[in-house]
């Protein structure tokens, strides 16, 4: 192969365009060993802010979610709107819901398959979630501030894909979402190259004080605590 060659190939926008794509990054971060407690650290060093969805939790345990947020601003009262996001997004997003009150639930099982059913791979409440037995048969991630039994209505009156607040952190459409086991992180999609390589560095200085202290040194020392 030519040089030249060589160099339109590493310059051609297809290229540049698979090295710096969101599902490169979305790709790398899946990859990875990399935690909600690792991004939320990298978020704080690169913005001051965790990005936590302070209260949400799996509801069930050995899960993890990773990929772009649609997002879903309704009343608890009101699961109407949660369905009518599920018809909104792509193959492969996040569906994250932001209610008033915990009480009533707005997500259960048969939001849940459909979802499924739709090719969204998981979904975030900040509020409450209910059919969590069905919920966990069908192997689907769920995250929730609360889990109850009752269910409001198809009203159907909120709105889809717009900024929503979810305790002190804004999620707005397109932004990444990571959940595990220690619960949810929002990163915003301009800053995500930023964060994510921020959380590695988090990784290797985490991997080169494990080594240290196996070698005998006191983590008192390796963090100068006096």
């Amino acid at each position: 192969m030519s040089e030249e060659v060589s160099k339109k190939q590493k310059l051609s926008p297809e290229l540049l365009l698979n090295n710096f794509s969101p599902k490169n990054s979305i790709s790398k971060l899946s990859r990875s060993k990399i935690t909600t407690s690792n991004l939320s650290d990298a978020m704080r060093h690169v913005t001051g802010e965790n990005g936590t969805l302070t209260g949400v939790k799996p509801v069930k345990d050995n899960i993890k979610v990773i990929g772009r947020a649609t997002t879903v601003k309704t009343m608890a009262d009101d699961w109407g709107t949660v369905i009518k996001g599920i018809y909104s997004a792509q193959p492969g997003d996040v569906l994250v819901i932001s209610c008033d009150n915990d009480d009533p639930a707005v997500w259960g099982e048969m939001a849940s398959g459909t979802a499924q059913k739709h090719g969204i791979i998981g979904t975030v409440i900040y509020g409450s979630a209910r059919d969590i037995t069905g919920i966990r048969e069908l192997d689907y991630p769920v995250f929730s501030r609360d889990i109850i039994p009752n269910a409001g209505d198809a009203k159907a009156e909120g709105e889809i894909n717009v900024p929503i607040k979810c305790g002190n952190t804004v999620v707005n459409p397109g932004d990444l979402i990571m959940g595990d086991d220690c619960g949810v992180v929002a990163v915003p999609s301009h800053i995500l190259d930023e964060v994510i390589e921020e959380a590695f560095n988090i990784i290797k200085g985490e991997d080169e004080i494990v080594r240290k202290i196996a070698c005998g040194s006191s983590f008192l020392d390796i963090l100068a605590i006096k």
